[in-house]
């Protein structure tokens, strides 16, 4: 029997996807744990708290905060003193909150702290709203929001594709152009979304031998998947 006979292929696909599965629950889990460490780190600076410890190597009391956190958190040092800049921004947002929003999406607040104030608590009111919006829903309102533009309630998709590495200079000019000339100052203009592709792609489909084919495809439940739904609004 050949060595591939006795690979069970079933039995590794299935672990391969609790494995992947696992791992996504911990990067979730450290989203918010990072922060919970943050905040009981923040009482200590606050309060003192380390001048009533000694450290374990010397036995001596601590002198300063950075003498203890450089101590006793190490590896987790630096992400603590990153999000406690995140505290100083989002000094108005409770620890609860903090941590049911988790650490990628509190940069983005802060972003939004930063230069638009005033829209923090509509950002908030959505993310209370509906805890589980993607990162990346976030990030692209959060550009819009930034630009000028009012913030976009709806979700996004990332869609990536591959184009000749000869012929992505013309993709990235094309951009850069359809930026300088049309700022991004709302939600719906070319340059603040990808509705200049959409539009492209709309006018192809629109097409007589496109059509002819777009409706095989339908009838035969080539899209019955609710991700090619396409809104009529």
């Amino acid at each position: 029997m050949s060595a591939l006979a006795k690979i069970d292929s079933d039995k590794i696909r299935k672990e391969i996807q609790e494995l992947t599965g696992r791992l996504r629950e911990l990067k979730d889990e450290g989203e918010h744990k990072i922060i919970r460490l943050t905040n009981r780190v923040f009482l200590v600076q606050k309060h003192e708290l380390y001048l009533k410890w000694k450290d374990p190597a010397t036995s001596k009391f601590y002198t300063s905060f950075d003498q203890w956190i450089k101590a006793e958190i190490r590896e987790s040092r630096a992400s603590v003193y990153r999000f406690l800049g995140v505290k100083h921004h989002l000094v108005n947002v409770s620890d609860e909150t903090l941590e049911k929003i988790g650490s990628s999406k509190c940069f983005e607040l802060v972003r939004v702290a930063r230069e638009k104030p005033a829209m923090l608590p509509r950002f908030l009111k959505d993310l209370e709203k509906d805890p589980d919006i993607p990162l990346f829903t976030i990030q692209q309102r959060v550009v819009n929001t930034l630009a000028g533009a009012h913030p976009d309630s709806g979700r996004y998709d990332r869609i990536e594709f591959a184009v000749k590495s000869e012929d992505s200079p013309y993709v990235f000019k094309a951009l850069a152009v359809i930026q300088a000339i049309e700022a991004v100052d709302n939600p719906d203009t070319a340059a603040g979304r990808g509705t200049h592709l959409v539009s492209i792609l709309q006018d192809y489909l629109s097409g007589m031998e496109q059509t002819k084919i777009l409706k095989k495809l339908e009838e035969a439940g080539a899209f019955s998947k609710s991700a090619f739904a396409i809104s009529e609004e």
